[in-house]
């Protein structure tokens, strides 16, 4: 499998195909990208802020779990 992105600057443009897959039935799919930015991160971090939990200071006490009385 092979995927390049590209921003075509013209009508018709090229693409070069690696040598292996000469003499291949190729499919080609063009559609466009969608923008990964740094604002994408920042409301993926606004959306789940709500949901952070630290543990940090936490600690496991093994005898307080398994004391069923």
């Amino acid at each position: 499998m092979l995927r390049q992105v590209m921003i075509p600057s013209k009508e018709k443009s090229s693409f070069p195909f690696p040598v292996e897959y000469y003499g291949k039935e190729v499919e080609i799919f063009v559609f466009p990208s969608p923008k990964k930015s740094n604002q994408n991160i920042e409301n993926l971090r606004e959306l789940f802020a709500k949901h952070l939990y630290s543990f940090e200071n936490y600690k496991f006490d093994r005898d307080e779990a398994n004391d069923y009385e």
